[in-house]
Parts: structure tokens; sequence; C-alpha cells
């Protein structure tokens, strides 16, 4: 018997953006962007596996277009990168922002 379908809540798209891997993706971008997937490599590898950060920036890009393709002047020319959607940018900051007043509050 196959399992029913999960209903997608309110915020499911929310919690797609700000699951772990992705989340860790977006917080370097919002640091400096555009970033080389070689430089998202080096710096995540340790936390998350290569296949992991593949499916991680295909999702990210293609299916909830947080993070935008774009093409970057590397030493040997040009590469593959990502930049922040501006939209994006923004809710991460609120998120942020939210975890920190949560916090607040669960210390009370």
């Amino acid at each position: 018997m196959p399992k029913p379908d999960k209903e997608n809540d309110e915020i499911w798209a929310l919690r797609k953006v700000i699951s772990r891997p992705n989340y860790a993706v977006l917080k370097l971008l919002l640091e400096k962007s555009p970033r080389t997937t070689k430089e998202l490599y080096a710096t995540l590898e340790k936390t998350f596996t290569r296949k992991t950060l593949i499916i991680t920036l295909r999702n990210l890009s293609m299916d909830l277009n947080a993070i935008q393709p774009t093409h970057i002047r590397t030493e040997k020319g040009y590469g593959l990168g990502y930049k922040l959607n501006p939209k994006i940018k923004e809710i991460i900051k609120s998120v942020q922002k939210y975890a920190k007043v949560i916090d607040s509050i669960k210390e009370v």
C-alpha cells in the first residue's frame, strides 16, 4: 500500500528553504554573493556530502528560485556560480531575526 501524499501547509516552502543544507548554502551566499560552485563545495564539504550539495543547489536554483546561476570570472576564464535572489535575502534576514526572538523567549 503506497504512502498517502502529505498535504502541504501554509509554510511548507519556508520549511524547504530553511532545511539544514539549504540554509547553509543561503547563509554563505548572504555573506558573499556570488560564489563559485567550487567555493560552496570547499566550504561545506566537511558538513555535507557532495551528492547532498548537488541536490541542494539544484533544488534552490530550479525548484525554489532562491539562488540564481551566474557566470563568474575566474583565473581560467568563466565558471559557474550562484547569487542570492534579493527577495530571499530579505526572508533569510527576517528568519534570523525571528530565531533570535524565539531564543530570547526560550531563555526567560
